[in-house]
């Protein structure tokens, strides 16, 4: 199985077993910063529910930002 199928299924699982992430509010909503890139901190601050592990398995080119595309693989 790829990693980003992996990863799919597991965030599809935990998104689905709690809160929707980020609660349905838009990535330009979380983005506080403006820099085009949510953080973790950004995310659990607005649903801190969402673990360290959902964040990682969504941010597919690990560099601990998640990209608009990125953040959309996670809403419901």
């Amino acid at each position: 199985m790829s990693k980003r199928l992996t990863a799919a299924v597991l965030i599809g699982a935990v998104t689905a077993s709690s809160a929707a992430f980020a609660q349905g509010m838009s990535f330009e909503a979380i983005d506080t910063d403006q820099d085009g890139y949510v953080s973790y901190e950004e995310v659990a601050t607005v649903n801190p529910a969402v673990t360290a592990d959902v964040f990682n398995a969504a941010d597919a080119n690990q560099d601990s930002l998640l990209d608009p595309e990125e953040y959309s693989a996670l809403q419901p």
